[in-house]
């Protein structure tokens, strides 16, 4: 694809989710969450292998029926309370529909099912869109009418998404697979969390971000399709290192900064006294720990000798600024825990 019409659509995607996010009327969010779509439908269908265009056409079909969706919940609105703006909506229903939509989009419990096939089907470029950018418009949306929506509903949403995306990655052997029931069960926590803190919730989700974009990257980087090549002869000792903390920093393993995105919900939730799903929030969290572990069992301790000289005799051709980006954003989930004293402030 041309360079000019990269630039442009990526522009366009910018441009529907910074609309989203600054506006207080229905009509422009619609119209942003839109823009964002049919910006990133090209981008994900330069890749000419039929499953790559299969998932691109679920990824549409799903995106633009909960647009649908919204918008009916935002008509409802507007003819019950005349008037397009996000804080009067004075009827219960219409957020609910509004609520389903943004549950759609986000990809989590009950709605998550297109999300692993949808992810398992592009190049991990293009996947890192779907994972971490596109996720920014719906939870933001989700974040101003978090005061009209009963909690119950969504602490219920969060809490099943949690449990299927520890439950759902235990026997997978692809890695876009297993990153994908990771989101779903990350963005549980994200959501889990809104209501009682924002400003807590926008902290896990940048973790999120930032985790997710380094191990998208070094799969993208090294090829690293499913757990079969993690131990091909030719990946180096320091990608499997880099790799193996990626994973168990998704999994909330202290003292990695992962650990943060479980610690920090467990405070706030014990503050609230919202004792009935700690247990089951525990449970999810120990499952994904278990099949992270699993995988970094895999991976680091069953090598061979020789491949760790392997780094020796490798010869990296890879995208010199993509080992950039991963070096920078390598220490944050390394070296996280450093910073629970900035973030109790927030708490």
């Amino acid at each position: 694809m041309n360079r000019i019409i990269i630039i442009f659509l990526i522009s366009s995607l910018v441009i529907g989710t910074t609309l989203v996010i600054f506006s207080n009327h229905w009509f422009p969010i619609w119209l942003g969450l839109e823009l964002s779509t049919l910006s990133i439908i090209p981008i994900l269908n330069t890749n000419i292998k039929s499953r790559s265009n299969e998932a691109t056409t679920k990824y549409f079909l799903v995106q633009a029926f909960s647009a649908a969706i919204l918008l009916n919940g935002a008509t409802l609105n507007l003819w019950l309370s005349n008037s397009w703006n996000i804080s009067e909506t004075p009827n219960t229903i219409s957020y609910i529909i509004i609520l389903i939509a943004i549950i759609i989009k986000l990809g989590i419990a009950p709605c998550h099912f297109w999300f692993p096939d949808v992810l398992s089907g592009l190049p991990f470029s293009n996947g890192i869109i779907i994972a971490c950018w596109q996720k920014i418009a719906p939870l933001f949306i989700l974040l101003s009418i978090s005061n009209n929506i009963p909690n119950e509903i969504i602490l219920l949403c969060a809490t099943l998404s949690i449990l299927i995306g520890g439950w759902g990655g235990l026997n997978q052997i692809s890695i876009r697979k297993i990153l994908a029931y990771s989101s779903i069960s990350h963005l549980g926590w994200v959501s889990a969390t809104l209501f009682f803190s924002p400003e807590a919730s926008l902290i896990l989700f940048s973790f999120y971000i930032i985790n997710n974009t380094s191990i998208f990257l070094l799969c993208h980087n090294n090829n690293l399709l499913s757990l079969a090549n993690l131990n091909k002869t030719n990946l180096i000792l320091p990608i499997t290192l880099l790799f193996s903390i990626f994973l168990l920093s998704l999994g909330g393993l202290p003292p990695l900064g992962g650990f943060l995105n479980k610690l920090i919900p467990f405070i706030i939730f014990l503050n609230n006294i919202n004792w009935i799903f700690i247990p089951s929030l525990i449970f999810g969290s120990l499952t994904s720990l278990y099949f992270y572990l699993r995988i970094v069992f895999n991976t680091s301790l069953t090598l061979f000798p020789n491949n760790s000289l392997n780094f020796l005799f490798n010869n990296n051709n890879n995208s010199n600024y993509l080992n950039t980006i991963i070096s920078i954003l390598t220490p944050l989930p390394i070296f996280g825990l450093v910073l629970i004293p900035t973030f109790s402030l927030f708490i």
